[in-house]
């Protein structure tokens, strides 16, 4: 990707510290200013789920390059390239990420050799894992995406093939994840959390298929009723599935995380992660069928030690 000769860094204010230095990038002085973050990465204490107050209130369908920093993209190692397999994974710790049993069924599951890679810290699906910095057309920049190799794929024991329920597949990596502004963890549950999932005004991030940039949105989760109706699953759907109706008709690859927020002393704390894309439906409006990960948190806390 050619780059202006006048790269300007992309920082995020709240998250300056004191210290900056100077970074020479084609004979421009570019202030590169360290971030605050720093100190916590040094001692291993990082927030999950991380979230900035002023970013939910916006109509922006795409996400800040340091929004929403657990999202990433599965990828097929082909040997002299990268296959984009139009899945996102989410991270859940250093060593681990989440994402659909469907999106790695063509995968081999024998540890080491799986041909599956993660790419994280992946703002727009085109930037390449060769470049250090990725810039966009007003040369705002950030670090360019990094790829972890996939050694063994766990899916959810209790998948159903004919139902689709529990489509869960735990990916461990090859090495641990290297923690930065734009590559962090959500958070597996919230301090306190709604009986119901039912009529929840929920958020939700990812890659899809209208846009090359990672996206959001908020999508409205509907009664067990309604969702049959509208899957046309007159007499069973599975148990721990869900669906929303998305305020945009964009069609998100699976694997897209739904959040909620955990509150704090009266103020948006963190997400948590509710469910998983699994599939959209096209009727009157695009329906969205996630994976519930609410009775599944023991099998992932059990399986990413």
């Amino acid at each position: 990707m050619p780059f202006s000769s006048e790269i300007e860094l992309l920082v995020f204010p709240e998250t300056l510290a004191n210290n900056d230095m100077a970074l020479l990038v084609s004979g421009k002085l570019v202030q590169l200013l360290m971030l605050a973050w720093l100190g916590a990465l040094a001692t291993g204490e990082i927030q999950c789920g991380r979230l900035d107050e002023n970013l939910l209130y916006t109509t922006d369908e795409s996400t800040k390059p340091s929004e929403n920093p657990w999202v990433g993209i599965l990828l097929e190692d082909q040997g002299n390239h990268y296959e984009n397999m139009r899945c996102s994974v989410v991270i859940i710790n250093e060593l681990h990420v989440l994402t659909t049993a469907s999106c790695v069924k063509g995968f081999n599951s024998r540890s080491g050799d799986t041909k599956a890679v993660a790419m994280l810290g992946v703002w727009n699906e085109n930037d390449s894992p060769e470049e250090e910095l990725v810039c966009n057309d007003k040369d705002f920049c950030v670090p360019g995406p990094e790829l972890y190799k996939v050694v063994d794929i766990k899916v959810h024991p209790q998948r159903d093939r004919d139902t689709g329920d529990n489509d869960l597949a735990i990916l461990r990596l090859e090495k641990a994840i290297e923690w930065t502004h734009w590559i962090q963890p959500i958070c597996l549950e919230g301090s306190s959390e709604p009986e119901t999932l039912t009529n929840r005004n929920l958020h939700y991030s990812g890659f899809n298929h209208g846009d090359y940039s990672r996206g959001k949105g908020l999508a409205m989760t509907v009664s067990t009723p309604k969702c049959k109706k509208l899957t046309s699953s007159t007499v069973f759907f599975p148990v721990n599935q869900m669906c929303a109706y998305p305020v945009k008709r964009t069609k998100f690859y699976p694997g897209a995380p739904l959040m909620d927020i955990d509150v704090r002393d009266e103020k948006p704390h963190n997400f948590y992660l509710v469910a998983i894309l699994v599939r959209n439906i096209d009727t009157d409006a695009t329906t969205q069928v996630y994976q519930s990960v609410r009775r599944a948190r023991s099998w992932l806390l059990e399986n990413t030690k």
